[in-house]
Protein backbone atom coordinates (compact mmCIF):
# COMPACT_ATOMS: atom_id res chain seq x y z
CA UNK A 1 0.00 0.00 0.00
CA UNK A 2 1.38 3.36 -0.97
CA UNK A 3 1.30 6.48 1.16
CA UNK A 4 -1.38 7.96 -1.11
CA UNK A 5 -3.53 4.83 -0.84
CA UNK A 6 -3.26 4.76 2.96
CA UNK A 7 -3.92 8.47 3.62
CA UNK A 8 -7.73 8.20 3.20
CA UNK A 9 -7.80 5.24 5.60
CA UNK A 10 -5.69 7.11 8.14
CA UNK A 11 -7.82 10.25 7.88
CA UNK A 12 -11.06 8.27 8.14
CA UNK A 13 -9.91 6.67 11.38
CA UNK A 14 -8.80 10.05 12.73
CA UNK A 15 -12.26 11.42 11.94
CA UNK A 16 -13.81 8.46 13.84
CA UNK A 17 -11.76 8.23 17.05
CA UNK A 18 -13.94 5.58 18.72
CA UNK A 19 -13.49 3.25 15.76
CA UNK A 20 -9.78 4.05 15.70
CA UNK A 21 -9.46 3.12 19.38
CA UNK A 22 -11.33 -0.14 18.74
CA UNK A 23 -9.12 -1.07 15.77
CA UNK A 24 -5.92 -0.26 17.67
CA UNK A 25 -7.21 -2.20 20.70
CA UNK A 26 -8.11 -5.23 18.59
CA UNK A 27 -4.79 -5.07 16.73
CA UNK A 28 -2.99 -5.22 20.05
CA UNK A 29 -5.06 -7.83 21.88
CA UNK A 30 -6.77 -10.08 19.29
CA UNK A 31 -3.51 -11.85 18.34
CA UNK A 32 -3.40 -13.16 21.90
CA UNK A 33 -6.53 -15.24 21.31
CA UNK A 34 -4.90 -17.92 19.12
CA UNK A 35 -1.84 -18.05 21.35
CA UNK A 36 -3.83 -18.38 24.57
CA UNK A 37 -6.19 -20.91 22.99
CA UNK A 38 -3.33 -23.07 21.72
CA UNK A 39 -2.33 -24.37 25.19
CA UNK A 40 -6.04 -24.97 25.82
CA UNK A 41 -6.09 -27.15 22.71
CA UNK A 42 -3.06 -29.08 23.91
CA UNK A 43 -4.75 -29.67 27.28
CA UNK A 44 -7.92 -30.90 25.58
CA UNK A 45 -5.88 -33.27 23.43
CA UNK A 46 -4.08 -34.66 26.45
CA UNK A 47 -7.39 -35.24 28.23
CA UNK A 48 -8.57 -37.19 25.18
CA UNK A 49 -5.29 -39.10 25.21
CA UNK A 50 -5.63 -40.09 28.87
CA UNK A 51 -9.14 -41.38 28.22
CA UNK A 52 -7.91 -43.40 25.25
CA UNK A 53 -5.15 -44.98 27.34
CA UNK A 54 -7.80 -46.40 29.68
CA UNK A 55 -9.61 -48.26 26.92
CA UNK A 56 -7.63 -48.49 23.68
CA UNK A 57 -3.85 -48.57 24.01
CA UNK A 58 -3.08 -48.65 20.26
CA UNK A 59 -5.50 -45.82 19.51
CA UNK A 60 -3.82 -43.83 22.29
CA UNK A 61 -0.39 -44.37 20.73
CA UNK A 62 -1.72 -43.27 17.33
CA UNK A 63 -3.26 -40.19 18.95
CA UNK A 64 0.10 -39.34 20.53
CA UNK A 65 1.50 -38.98 17.00
CA UNK A 66 -1.25 -36.47 16.20
CA UNK A 67 -0.44 -34.53 19.36
CA UNK A 68 3.20 -34.44 18.28
CA UNK A 69 2.09 -33.04 14.91
CA UNK A 70 0.06 -30.38 16.71
CA UNK A 71 3.24 -29.27 18.48
CA UNK A 72 5.87 -29.62 15.76
CA UNK A 73 3.87 -28.31 12.78
CA UNK A 74 3.19 -24.85 14.30
CA UNK A 75 6.72 -24.67 15.68
CA UNK A 76 8.35 -25.48 12.36
CA UNK A 77 6.05 -23.18 10.40
CA UNK A 78 6.75 -20.30 12.78
CA UNK A 79 10.49 -20.93 12.63
CA UNK A 80 10.44 -21.25 8.82
CA UNK A 81 8.35 -18.09 8.46
CA UNK A 82 10.77 -16.18 10.67
CA UNK A 83 13.72 -17.34 8.55
CA UNK A 84 11.88 -16.46 5.33
CA UNK A 85 11.04 -12.92 6.44
CA UNK A 86 14.60 -12.43 7.62
CA UNK A 87 15.93 -13.48 4.21
CA UNK A 88 13.40 -11.42 2.24
CA UNK A 89 13.69 -8.38 4.52
CA UNK A 90 10.83 -6.53 2.76
CA UNK A 91 10.17 -2.99 4.01
CA UNK A 92 7.13 -2.13 6.08
CA UNK A 93 4.53 0.33 4.75
CA UNK A 94 5.44 3.02 7.28
CA UNK A 95 9.02 3.08 6.01
CA UNK A 96 7.76 5.06 2.99
CA UNK A 97 8.15 8.84 3.13
CA UNK A 98 5.03 10.51 4.49
CA UNK A 99 3.38 7.27 5.65
CA UNK A 100 1.92 7.53 9.16
CA UNK A 101 0.49 4.27 10.56
CA UNK A 102 -2.29 4.13 13.14
CA UNK A 103 0.07 2.15 15.36
CA UNK A 104 3.53 3.65 15.83
CA UNK A 105 6.28 1.11 15.24
CA UNK A 106 10.06 1.31 15.32
CA UNK A 107 11.01 -1.97 13.59
CA UNK A 108 12.33 -1.88 10.06
CA UNK A 109 11.96 -4.51 7.35
CA UNK A 110 10.99 -8.13 8.03
CA UNK A 111 7.51 -7.39 6.79
CA UNK A 112 6.73 -10.46 4.68
CA UNK A 113 5.31 -12.85 5.61
CA UNK A 114 3.41 -11.35 8.51
CA UNK A 115 4.20 -13.48 11.56
CA UNK A 116 0.89 -12.55 13.16
CA UNK A 117 -0.99 -13.85 10.11
CA UNK A 118 1.24 -16.90 9.69
CA UNK A 119 0.99 -17.96 13.33
CA UNK A 120 -2.75 -17.40 13.64
CA UNK A 121 -3.36 -19.33 10.40
CA UNK A 122 -1.25 -22.36 11.31
CA UNK A 123 -2.89 -22.55 14.74
CA UNK A 124 -6.31 -22.28 13.08
CA UNK A 125 -5.40 -25.22 10.85
CA UNK A 126 -4.46 -27.31 13.90
CA UNK A 127 -7.73 -26.40 15.64
CA UNK A 128 -9.61 -27.23 12.44
CA UNK A 129 -8.09 -30.71 12.39
CA UNK A 130 -9.29 -31.65 15.88
CA UNK A 131 -12.33 -29.42 16.44
CA UNK A 132 -13.75 -28.15 13.12
CA UNK A 133 -16.26 -25.70 14.63
CA UNK A 134 -13.65 -24.06 16.84
CA UNK A 135 -11.24 -24.18 13.90
CA UNK A 136 -13.65 -22.18 11.76
CA UNK A 137 -13.83 -19.54 14.50
CA UNK A 138 -10.03 -19.48 14.65
CA UNK A 139 -9.84 -19.04 10.85
CA UNK A 140 -12.18 -16.05 11.21
CA UNK A 141 -9.99 -14.61 13.97
CA UNK A 142 -6.88 -15.14 11.82
CA UNK A 143 -8.51 -13.32 8.90
CA UNK A 144 -9.53 -10.46 11.19
CA UNK A 145 -5.95 -10.22 12.45
CA UNK A 146 -4.82 -9.95 8.81
CA UNK A 147 -7.24 -7.09 8.15
CA UNK A 148 -6.19 -5.27 11.31
CA UNK A 149 -2.48 -5.48 10.43
CA UNK A 150 -3.19 -3.73 7.12
CA UNK A 151 -5.64 -1.18 8.56
CA UNK A 152 -3.16 -0.11 11.24
CA UNK A 153 -0.49 0.39 8.58
CA UNK A 154 2.08 -2.07 9.89
CA UNK A 155 1.85 -4.53 6.96
CA UNK A 156 1.12 -4.49 3.26
CA UNK A 157 -1.75 -6.62 1.94
CA UNK A 158 0.79 -8.97 0.31
CA UNK A 159 2.43 -9.57 3.73
CA UNK A 160 -0.73 -10.80 5.40
CA UNK A 161 -1.98 -12.73 2.37
CA UNK A 162 1.36 -14.51 2.11
CA UNK A 163 1.48 -15.11 5.87
CA UNK A 164 -2.05 -16.46 6.07
CA UNK A 165 -1.73 -18.62 2.94
CA UNK A 166 1.63 -20.03 3.97
CA UNK A 167 0.59 -20.70 7.57
CA UNK A 168 -2.73 -22.26 6.66
CA UNK A 169 -1.40 -24.37 3.77
CA UNK A 170 1.55 -25.70 5.75
CA UNK A 171 -0.64 -26.25 8.80
CA UNK A 172 -3.15 -28.27 6.80
CA UNK A 173 -0.40 -30.20 5.01
CA UNK A 174 1.32 -30.95 8.30
CA UNK A 175 -1.84 -32.15 9.99
CA UNK A 176 -3.61 -33.98 7.14
CA UNK A 177 -0.78 -35.23 4.93
CA UNK A 178 1.97 -36.30 7.33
Amino acid sequence: MTTEQYKPIYHWFNDHPAVKRLVVFLDRWLPLVPFVCYPVLLCLLNIRLSRLFLTQKQAALDFMVLIAHSVFVPGLVFWGGTLLRSRLHFPRPYEQPGFTPLVAKESRGHSMPSRHALSAAVLAAVWLYFYPAAGCVMVGIALLICCLRVLTGVHHVRDVVCGFALGFALGCAGMWLL
